[in-house]
C-alpha cells in the first residue's frame, strides 16, 4: 500500500455509512477520517455513492499531501472565469492542485469546480501526483 495503511477501528459517525464488518469500505473511510483527508458533508453524511466534484477531489488530494508533509507554498492564482464558484473549503486546495499541475482547466479554460471528475481525469491527476 502507498502509505503502509493501518486498519483503523475508530467509530464512524456518518449517518449513511454502516459501522459493520460487512461494509467493504468502512476501514478506508476510517483511515481517511483519522488522517483528516475526508470530512463528509455538513449534514453528517459521507455520501459513499455520490459522484465526486473537482473541488472535492482537490480538497482530498490537498489534505492527503498535508498528511504526507508535502504541502509548501500558497499555490497558484486561479485565473479561470468560474473560479468564483469554488466553495471556500476548497479554494486553497484548488490553488495548490493548480500550482502543482495536478488540475487544469476544462472546456475552454474553465475550472468547473462543481463539475464531476471523470475516471480518465482522476487517473491523470493521480499519475501527476505520484510523479511530482
Amino acid at each position: 500500500m502507498l502509505d503502509g495503511y493501518e486498519q483503523v477501528t475508530d467509530a464512524l459517525s456518518f449517518s449513511d455509512v454502516e459501522d459493520t464488518a460487512a461494509n467493504s469500505y468502512q476501514y478506508p473511510i476510517r483511515w481517511a477520517v483519522k488522517h483528516n483527508i475526508v470530512t463528509g458533508y455538513d449534514d453528517g453524511r459521507f455520501g459513499p455513492d455520490d459522484p465526486i466534484t473537482r473541488e472535492q477531489l482537490a480538497a482530498m488530494l490537498y489534505r492527503y499531501a498535508q498528511y504526507r508533509g508535502e504541502v509548501a507554498g500558497t499555490g497558484a492564482a486561479l485565473n479561470f472565469a468560474d473560479a468564483d464558484q469554488l466553495h471556500s473549503y476548497a479554494e486553497q486546495a484548488m490553488r495548490w492542485c493548480v500550482g502543482k499541475g495536478l488540475i487544469g482547466g476544462v472546456n475552454g479554460g474553465r475550472l468547473a469546480p462543481q463539475g464531476g471528475a471523470t475516471r480518465v481525469q482522476l487517473a491523470v491527476i493521480l499519475r501527476r501526483m505520484l510523479e511530482s
